[in-house]
């Protein structure tokens, strides 16, 4: 018999949380007994219409359902009781940044009955912060490959380059500007997109800086993207584009990476993160350096970080690495060879999830937190 099991969290956006979810929930239904606890309703966006039909599907299930095991993707997590004490509580906590909040820390102690993140680099931080080993688990988030897949041939007159991303400090696109409009120049055969997505995080003055560098640099060319794009809209994108790259301070996995990848991009991408478990070249040298998290993370009434402390590591990418590693792309791309063996599926993903599920009744016959 299948382990019932519950999966709350968004489903019907864009954002990451989202579609990790919706990814597992369609993979994850192949191995337990699932329902779908959707905390937002289908929207007019660009997820796919049948997708959004199969969830639906998996949100119908029997009210009085009552799980084994609820597992909880959100931001912020919620910290709500179960509806049975008997429910085994997993959350799903993917973090940017080298410490973890302590809020967190203490109620993953002390309520969750297990965490899974998306990487080692990620799973870390939880440990040096106090969680027990045992009670983590790094599963990394996947891809679809009948979605996420390199053309028959690339254009070669003219080296593709991509950003996906966003204005925040963590994503690092001012390493990139910089390094852009200071090692690059109008005759050579490169061209950089800049996919911004202010659907999901909020509009900012990306446009007008991509803009302003090249009126007043002669750097080579650059386009700016706003358009909000499905699924396979985003993989003909990278296919269109030789290499991915993302000289982020901060990340927990870098799941559009792992897509880029998975469609013949090449990764260029900061050294000494989460990025290191996938990409093994290209790696754009980095340093530790102390920021101000009240500064930089942009806090909202609802994010956790309170007692986190004001002063914190974050990686800081070298642009000067950054251009030397482009500069060595450009000269030798048409001979490179995207290493895509440590890629994962959302298929394989789901199935490590449906062994976390095992893991957790098993190994811990009790629940943690006390009535």
């Amino acid at each position: 018999m299948k382990r019932k099991v519950e999966l709350i969290g968004n489903f019907y956006d864009n954002h990451s949380l989202s579609i990790v979810n919706r990814n597992l929930a369609l993979c994850l239904k192949d191995y337990v007994d699932l329902k779908v606890s959707a905390l937002d309703s289908p929207m007019n966006n660009s997820v796919d219409e049948n997708e959004i039909a199969r969830l639906r599907e998996l949100s119908a299930a029997d009210r009085n359902y009552t799980p084994d095991v609820q597992i909880r993707h959100t931001y912020p997590p919620k910290w709500s009781w179960p509806s049975s004490d008997n429910t085994k509580l997993v959350y799903i906590q993917p973090w940017e940044y080298m410490a973890t909040p302590f809020e967190w820390q203490t109620k993953f102690e002390n309520f969750a009955d297990l965490l899974i993140v998306p990487s080692r680099w990620t799973a870390c931080a939880f440990t040096i912060a106090g969680l027990h080993k045992r009670r983590v688990r790094v599963i990394p988030n996947g891809y679809n490959p009948d979605i996420f897949y390199p053309p028959a041939s690339k254009k070669e007159e003219t080296l593709k380059v991509l950003y996906v991303g966003c204005y925040q400090f963590r994503k690092g696109v001012d390493v990139l500007l910089q390094a852009w409009s200071q090692n690059t120049r109008k005759e050579m055969p490169i061209k950089l997109t800049i996919k911004d997505s202010p659907q999901i995080y909020g509009h900012s003055d990306l446009a007008q800086k991509v803009m302003e560098l090249q009126d007043k640099n002669a750097c080579a060319d650059m386009e700016y993207d706003d358009s909000d794009k499905s699924d396979k809209e985003m993989a003909d994108l990278y296919r269109q584009c030789h290499v991915l790259v993302h000289p982020y301070r901060g990340e927990g996995f870098g799941m559009h990476i792992q897509e880029a990848m998975a469609c013949g991009c090449i990764p260029l991408v900061t050294a000494g993160g989460p990025t290191d478990e996938f990409v093994e070249e290209f790696r754009i040298a980095s340093s530790r350096h102390i920021v101000n998290m009240h500064e930089i993370f942009g806090l909202k009434s609802e994010d956790s970080t309170s007692l986190m402390g004001h002063y914190k590591y974050v990686l800081e990418p070298d642009p000067n690495a950054l251009a030397r590693q482009l500069h060595h792309i450009l000269d030798n791309y048409k001979t490179i060879k995207v290493n895509k063996s440590k890629l994962t599926t959302w298929q394989e993903a789901a199935r490590r999830y449906a062994d976390a599920v095992e893991y957790v009744i098993n190994e811990f016959p009790q629940v943690k937190r006390r009535v």
